[in-house]
């Protein structure tokens, strides 16, 4: 499994997969991680052989100016294409590799030279498409190169029937095998205490957690905060459009709080070790996701880790997990005023003890033991290739060290 992320929500779903998968009756067998260098130790695991090969990533706030940001994330995953296509020459035990993440304007020529060495090539569909297309990069350039992609691989793995019709879709035929695997509830760490999902209703205190981006709708829950009254929000998150938290996010926190409604802002990335009492303190998860979001949402996960409803639009794969699902509310469209409905709509609903039954079924029925189980089932069902007929090292002589 390739996972090139050293921390945060990559990391932690890499590594709750392969513990499941490495938890699964053998059957000959094993199941490795392919990291960075800088890997944290709390996502490693003795289950597992971890290969932390690929260069650390730099941080935007070590370059000097943006020009030199840009350059050096080229050259980075440049060398890390290179760095993996090199390990995996001289691994002839290596029979496929599971990719979580991708560079999308570089996968299509990796894949090509994984299927070279006779490897089978999976992919986790987690974004159709990018939350927002790069600067300079025409959106269907960039759908070209996620078509090319994704048409190399042996299986594609998605979370919902939903998202799994809309990439059929976008790819258009043929396509490969698209799975639908369970995204299993993170296993977290609990407070000492954690309030009674029924005590926390009563706080009526909502919650926006993950990184701020427009297709979050972040601005949506605070439009409709106006008609929700009595209830406070937090916004733990770290930003990735600067313009849109600066110009659309900052004025609206003002305009609520000059009007005396209570909005934290936590405007940072929180670490895993304060998730937990961050969650314990609110009512409910609000994710207001617009049109424009095609993904699958693991706060979602994290919410049924902590007991906690979610009020949800149905933007990518989340209508149809609350088909399945019914742990809270959604709303439809990119309208606060079905927003607030949909919160007063929870909050008013005197049958509590049916959504707490009905989110500790979901607890438990989304187990990252049968996420393995499917994945694993999705690996056996692929077909073999054969090995080019060009010997391993000298297909590793024609890639570049460095």
């Amino acid at each position: 499994m390739y996972t090139p992320s050293a921390d945060g929500g990559m990391a932690r779903y890499a590594q709750e997969l392969m513990t499941a998968l490495a938890q699964l009756p053998a059957a000959g067998r094993h199941f490795e991680l392919i990291s960075s260098q800088d890997l944290q130790d709390t996502f490693k695991s003795d289950l597992y052989r971890v290969h932390c090969i690929l260069p650390a990533l730099r941080h935007r706030g070590t370059y000097s100016t943006r020009l030199s940001w840009a350059a050096g994330r080229v050259d980075h995953y440049v060398r890390r294409e290179r760095r993996l296509l090199r390990w995996l020459a001289a691994q002839p035990h290596v029979v496929a590799v599971h990719f979580q993440e991708w560079t999308p304007w570089l996968a299509a020529g990796t894949f090509r030279r994984i299927r070279r060495l006779g490897k089978r090539i999976f992919y986790t569909v987690h974004n159709i498409v990018p939350h927002k297309y790069p600067a300079f990069v025409p959106p269907a350039m960039m759908n070209g190169w996620i078509r090319r992609a994704c048409r190399l691989c042996d299986g594609l793995f998605v979370h919902t029937e939903t998202l799994a019709a809309q990439l059929a879709g976008f790819l258009g035929d043929p396509h490969p095998p698209i799975h639908v695997t369970p995204h299993g509830v993170w296993t977290v760490p609990q407070p000492a205490t954690v309030p009674a999902t029924a005590e926390r209703l009563a706080w009526k205190r909502l919650l926006f957690f993950g990184s701020i981006r427009r297709n979050k709708g972040l601005h949506l829950l605070l439009d409709a905060a106006e008609q929700l009254s009595g209830y406070s929000i937090t916004i733990a998150g770290e930003p990735h459009e600067r313009e849109y938290f600066r110009n659309e996010i900052v004025p609206r926190v003002r305009r609520l709080r000059d009007r005396g409604a209570v909005v934290e802002l936590v405007d940072r990335f929180i670490p895993d070790d304060q998730v937990g009492e961050l969650f314990s303190r609110h009512s409910a998860i609000v994710l207001p996701y617009t049109r424009d979001f095609v993904a699958q949402s693991g706060v979602v996960f994290m919410a049924l880790a902590y007991e906690l409803p979610v009020i949800a639009s149905g933007a990518g794969g989340l209508g149809g997990l609350f088909d399945e699902y019914p742990i809270g509310r959604t709303f439809a469209g990119d309208d606060p005023r079905q927003l607030a409905a949909a919160v007063h709509d929870l909050f008013c609903d005197r049958s509590r003890e049916g959504l707490i039954r009905q989110i500790r079924s979901a607890k438990s029925r989304l187990s990252w033991t049968q996420a393995a189980r499917a994945t694993a089932a999705a690996y056996a069902d692929a077909p073999e290739h054969k090995r080019a007929t060009e010997p391993h090292d000298r297909m590793a002589q024609t890639i570049p060290a460095h």
